[in-house]
């Protein structure tokens, strides 16, 4: 946004009106040439997907490790005293954490270890390939809408030398106009297309993540680790700071346990 609003001082502080920036024929060329050449290059049920992900990453926030680690140890430590039936209705109404619900379902099935890191390993990889498709999909459009925008000042180019001879004096208008094109492709490329493709490459990071710690929780299922040992494994893939936070969790949440039971020997 201050990016954007620092733009905009530049283009109303300058000598010419902020009504000089505005041309319809150059935003018809430029943003309806960028679409139909994505058309023509993508899938359209991937372009539509594309902007889809749009409004669902901006509008998404931001996936906290610690909930998803401490939700998931609770869950083993749920499975180790009463099973996993209880294990897997502790987390029928938890939103989310969809790899996590499908290991527990493939558990309950007698799937074999090996059979589940498989195919949870495939639907993550076939999920991250879609986010970075998506992610291809804006990168490919940050780099033709510059181009549009060079093509519609050809085009503003070819119409003022067209009318050097009849009406010189509009030359300097006419080029200005031909310029603003250019300006809407980069404009267009640079604030919107590529910051939005960076977007969804730094989302699909952040999904394998959180993926990648449901599946090695659900193996450490199988494995019959206890919930202490799953905690750190977990933690392990956090950083410093997030890795402290979380034993401040497993803490109060130890310490919220322990007056619970000096409450009911009272």
């Amino acid at each position: 946004m201050a990016g954007v609003a620092l733009i905009a001082y530049g283009i109303i502080s300058g000598q010419a009106t902020p009504e000089v920036f505005l041309n319809w024929q150059g935003v018809a060329i430029v943003f309806g040439g960028t679409i139909a050449a994505t058309f023509i290059s993508h899938p359209s049920r991937e372009v539509f997907r594309g902007f889809m992900s749009y409004f669902i990453i901006f509008r998404s926030g931001r996936v906290n490790y610690i909930d998803v680690i401490d939700k998931m140890v609770t869950a083993i430590r749920i499975g180790q005293r009463d099973g996993v039936q209880a294990m897997q209705a502790q987390f029928k109404n938890v939103r989310g954490l969809w790899i996590f619900k499908d290991g527990l379902q493939m558990l309950v099935n007698g799937y074999t270890r090996e059979e589940v890191k498989t195919t949870l390993e495939d639907q993550v990889k076939w999920q991250v390939s879609r986010e970075l498709k998506q992610r291809d999909l804006f990168m490919s459009m940050s780099q033709t809408a510059p181009a549009f925008g060079m093509i519609g000042t050809l085009i503003g180019l070819i119409n003022m030398l067209l009318t050097l001879q009849t009406n010189p004096s509009d030359v300097g208008s006419g080029l200005a106009i031909a310029l603003i094109t250019t300006f809407y492709g980069l404009i267009l490329a640079n604030m919107i297309f590529a910051p939005i493709g960076g977007k969804i490459a730094e989302q699909a990071e952040t999904n394998l993540l959180c993926e990648t710690l449901q599946i090695e929780a659900i193996l450490l299922i199988y494995d019959k680790k206890n919930y202490i040992f799953a905690r750190d494994k977990l933690a392990a893939y956090l950083n410093a700071g997030s890795r402290k936070k979380l034993m401040k969790v497993a803490g109060k949440g130890a310490l919220q346990k322990k007056q619970g039971l000096f409450k009911k020997a009272a």
